[in-house]
């Protein structure tokens, strides 16, 4: 049996890749995975079961397909629960841009929507593709840097980097000594000179020196052109979505507009980003939810909670896991 912050973070986890990947918003989809009698099935958002409970594990599904654990090996199936690549990876992604990360005995390579290596699994890690492009970890007896790779497996030549991002709105934040952005051909468009820096949203990106150097590690938002379009002066910044961005000032987070105008004044102890009109926010040591307006729709009476998608969310008190729709309504419930 999982231990119930497993189960919980992997699901959290499979949403947030998809957002990530994906911008701002998942896909329209209205099956949702659940845990029933230690088998793992799909319901609808009315709660009804879809696909019937039979697999080890179950991810969200993304680009149609949805990545599933059978016989200690993952593939995934389409909406009608067929198996349309057969289980046979150690590990899996989510579908973007028509293809997903698969990791075999060999290494971590990326497969096509029918299950075809077009990337030769030979990498130690990598990202999930985005705007054409992937960033791949090379192995460590090759200096385990990271490189891009475009959506036919080729390098994208002379581009090693200690770290590197996912390419959003044309670029990608990449770190050597310092964090800079590239263009999808490699060349900077940011010079490296940040301490942090998080993918682009509404044309901007929220980035921080490092502590010491001018705003003494505070973070602000900048624009393409690497200069400052919301000057820097929050602790913590998130990524832009549904027009707004999570800050933290001193101890309390609140949300701003891409003006930089504080839109729901700080108070809450942590805050996720808005999904489906949407946000999680923690008060007094639990979750809930509010609206676009900062007002408390969903109580906080949660002990972890997932970002809405598609109507639903995920949340779990005590052992008990939940689906709650946007008013806070169970759905659907299970314990583990």
């Amino acid at each position: 049996m999982q231990p119930k912050n497993f189960i919980f973070s992997f699901l959290a986890a499979s949403l947030l890749l998809i957002l990530n990947v994906n911008g701002a918003a998942l896909e329209t989809n209205d099956l949702f995975p659940v845990k029933l009698k230690a088998k793992w099935g799909y319901i609808d958002r009315a709660g009804k079961l879809s696909i019937a409970p039979q697999f080890e594990d179950a991810k969200p599904f993304a680009e149609g397909l949805a990545q599933v654990k059978i016989d200690a090996k993952w593939g995934y199936i389409d909406r009608n629960g067929k198996r349309v690549i057969a289980p046979q990876f150690e590990r899996n992604e989510p579908f973007a841009d028509g293809f997903a990360g698969v990791r075999t005995e060999r290494g971590f390579g990326y497969i096509d929507r029918q299950g075809r290596i077009v990337v030769r699994p030979n990498f130690a890690n990598g990202l999930g593709f985005s705007d054409g492009y992937a960033a791949v970890q090379t192995p460590s007896c090759c200096g385990g840097k990271w490189i891009y790779l475009d959506n036919r497996g080729l390098m994208i030549p002379d581009l090693f980097f200690l770290q590197a991002k996912g390419f959003s709105e044309g670029l990608a934040a990449v770190r050597d000594k310092r964090w800079g952005y590239i263009e999808t051909k490699g060349n900077y468009v940011v010079e490296p000179q940040f301490e942090d820096a998080n993918r682009f949203s509404h044309g901007l990106a929220s980035a921080a020196y490092r502590a010491g150097h001018n705003q003494a590690g505070k973070y602000g938002f900048i624009d393409k052109t690497g200069k400052w379009a919301i000057e820097p002066a929050f602790e913590r910044a998130g990524t832009f979505s549904e027009g707004m961005a999570r800050i933290r000032i001193g101890e309390a987070w609140g949300y701003i507009n891409p003006a930089g105008r504080i839109v729901i004044t700080p108070q809450f102890e942590n805050a996720d980003e808005f999904s489906d009109g949407r946000a999680a926010v923690k008060i007094d040591h639990k979750w809930g939810y509010i609206d676009e307006a900062g007002q408390v729709i969903i109580d906080p009476v949660f002990d972890r909670v997932c970002v809405f998608a598609d109507g639903l969310a995920l949340v779990r008190v005590g052992t008990r896991f939940k689906y709650i729709d946007k008013q806070g309504q169970t759905v659907c419930q299970f314990d583990e």
